[in-house]
């Protein structure tokens, strides 16, 4: 690692710059289709979506969110109506579902999800999208 090598040229600089990309399209997509959602509520819905039930620090684990935004996350989705927030088996712990509404703006959701992902690798061969999946997870396992 040289001290003089550009930004642009260092590894976590460029997943960075992918995440932020990516979020970016992603954002533009959702507000052409007329769905007034931002990525990161994407994100808590797809996680609900993803489990039977979760709380609210289970939630905020997975997707690498404080408790603070994971509330004013969960305020606005409570508010639009796309989730509930029920007491679980211990009082202090709140867990979440979809409405049926939540589900129906999921579908929606969804169709713009799987065409940024397909947009997003579609230059990639198979292989190339395992190694790089596999690469990845190195890093991930060599910093947890």
């Amino acid at each position: 690692m040289a001290k003089n090598q550009k930004l642009e040229d260092v590894l976590f600089y460029l997943i960075e710059k992918t995440n932020k990309v990516i979020r970016r399209y992603s954002q533009v997509r959702f507000s052409e289709a007329g769905l007034e959602i931002t990525v990161d509520q994407w994100l808590v819905l797809k996680k609900i979506s993803d489990s039977e039930r979760i709380t609210q620090i289970e939630l905020a684990n997975a997707i690498f969110k404080d408790r603070a935004s994971i509330t004013r996350i969960l305020d606005l989705l409570l508010e639009k109506k796309l989730v509930t927030k029920e007491a679980g088996a211990d009082r202090r712990a709140y867990e979440l579902t979809l409405t049926a509404a939540g589900e129906k703006f999921m579908e929606q959701a969804f169709m713009i999800v799987k065409n940024v992902r397909k947009k997003g690798i579609e230059s990639l061969t198979e292989k190339e999208q395992d190694q790089l999946r596999q690469s990845l997870q190195k890093i991930i396992n060599s910093l947890e």
